[in-house]
């Protein structure tokens, strides 16, 4: 009977003699560096969203802004690191900041332009996802140079009648109007619902892909 327990004493120490090494090598194996490179990739197939505030969501100004080209009008547009999709230049305001200050600010910060607003074209209530409201000013370039930032990928001027694939949905019906010097005094309403989300998905993984020009 003792040498049976002592037999199975000596094996059981020869496994784990055996599987502590295996365990050091699969710890080795698994170092940050490793989980980083491979979580990576995965990460970002998920866009960096804003969290939710109440009371109809954060003030977001935005700027279209419009310059003479060999076609007519073109919009400056940047296409943002995450979520990868081009858009209209534009951020969230600091404390005590008004909204035409905070988007010369933010415009300056994302595209190096120094900007002039020349009108309002109206505000606009997104509700659904991530609900905000965004005042919308018709902007001209005055000053400085266009340079990408850690917020963007790319920057580019398109005509209005050629905006890229990976614009955001909403976006073409503002631009349209802004270039046709068009205004709206009243609110405007943009749902957000599932089928806008499902199209930005899209076009965030279409860009990611390199499958949208």
């Amino acid at each position: 009977m003792k040498r049976e327990r002592r037999t199975n004493a000596i094996s059981k120490g020869c496994r784990w003699r055996i599987a502590a090494p295996l365990s050091s090598r699969f710890a080795l194996h698994v170092s940050p560096f490793v989980l980083q490179s491979v979580l990576k990739p995965v990460l970002r197939l998920f866009p960096e969203l804003p969290g939710y505030e109440r009371g109809g969501g954060p003030v977001i100004p935005q700027a279209v802004i419009l310059r003479r080209g060999i076609r007519g009008h073109e919009v400056l547009l940047l296409k943002r690191t995450s979520p990868r999709a081009w858009e209209l230049p534009g951020g969230y305001l600091e404390p005590h900041e008004n909204p035409a200050g905070g988007l010369r600010r933010e415009v300056r910060e994302e595209t190096g332009l120094e900007v002039r607003l020349e009108r309002l074209l109206g505000w606009y209530h997104r509700t659904g996802f991530r609900p905000h409201r965004s005042p919308v000013y018709v902007c001209t370039p005055a000053g400085g140079a266009v340079r990408l930032s850690h917020e963007a990928v790319a920057i580019d001027f398109f005509p209005i009648t050629g905006l890229p694939l990976g614009l955001f949905p909403w976006y073409r019906e503002i631009i349209r109007d802004a270039a046709a010097g068009v205004a709206h005094p009243a609110v405007r309403q943009q749902r957000l619902g599932i089928g806008a989300v499902v199209i930005s998905t899209a076009i965030h993984l279409g860009e990611l892909a390199g499958l949208l020009r």
